[in-house]
Parts: C-alpha cells; sequence; structure tokens
C-alpha cells in the first residue's frame, strides 16, 4: 500500500515506497560492506611505500566501482566513463608520490570521503559540482588551446 510523499516532496516528481527503500537498500549494501574496509583502512599506518600503494590502488577500485551507484543516487549528469575519467586522472596526479606519510593521509582522507558519499551524508552540489570543477576545467583547456583571443593575444598567425 503505498502512502503519500515524504515532506519536502517536489510536485511532479514521481515518488513511491518502493524506489525510496530500492534506494536506501543500495546505499546499506554499498555502505556495510565499504563501512567495515573504511574502518580498517583509515586506521592503518602503512609499513613501507609498496604496503601505501597498494591502499592507494584499492581505494581506486572501490571508488570506481561505486561510480555507477554514485550517479544514481546523486544524480549526477555526466556520463559514468566521465566520472571514471576524472577519478582516474586525480590518483594520476599523485601517482608519482614517494612519501609514505603523505599517500597514508591521501588514503585516509580518500577513504573518509567514500563513505561520506555512500552513506549519502554529502550533498548533492558537493557530489556534482566536484565533477564539474574537474570536467569544466578540461573543457576550458580545450577552449583555451584553440581560441582566436587566446591566438590573437599570442601574435600566432
Amino acid at each position: 500500500q503505498q502512502q503519500g510523499p515524504p515532506r519536502g516532496h517536489r510536485e511532479g516528481v514521481e515518488w513511491s515506497i518502493e524506489a525510496a527503500l530500492r534506494l536506501v537498500v543500495m546505499a546499506g549494501a554499498a555502505s556495510i560492506k565499504m563501512m567495515t574496509i573504511n574502518l580498517t583502512e583509515k586506521a592503518l599506518v602503512s609499513p613501507d611505500m609498496h604496503h601505501a600503494r597498494r591502499r592507494a590502488i584499492s581505494l581506486y577500485r572501490d571508488t570506481l566501482r561505486h561510480i555507477p551507484w554514485i550517479k544514481h543516487a546523486y544524480q549526477v549528469k555526466y556520463s559514468e566513463k566521465a566520472m571514471k575519467q576524472v577519478v582516474a586522472s586525480i590518483f594520476r596526479e599523485t601517482g608519482n608520490m614517494d612519501n609514505k606519510a603523505e599517500v597514508d593521509r591521501l588514503v585516509k582522507k580518500g577513504r573518509m570521503d567514500l563513505e561520506e558519499v555512500l552513506h549519502v551524508w554529502t550533498g548533492d552540489m558537493h557530489v556534482n559540482g566536484f565533477f564539474e570543477k574537474y570536467l569544466e576545467v578540461k573543457e576550458m583547456d580545450k577552449v583555451k588551446a584553440s581560441s582566436f583571443l587566446n591566438k590573437f593575444y599570442n601574435n600566432v598567425e
């Protein structure tokens, strides 16, 4: 039996208890497993760089694994492929670090961010803004490279 929409429901948006439960169950299924992983990973200190690198790769894989759910739950307007490319580029930027303590710090921060997203503690605007920031920068770089004014200012024919 379907009850009325929840408080604060927007008109024109279809709502059902089943849809809400599916979203919660999806979040719960992802969160329970990730919660235990995040708890152990955040508490660890890597004994060497090899271990720190393995933890970073584990975080990378966990993040990529949850991209479809994140796209659905937060209604991200970008494709899964574009979202995965953003995540990959962020990890590549820090891939050549040789400071074990810094890698551990970034892994802990990444685990906390992933946990917040999976528990739906982060707002839609934050998640969308995160991907928008990186994807808009790429678009601006493309525009700058071929911009007429850029060529004009640099005296390029």
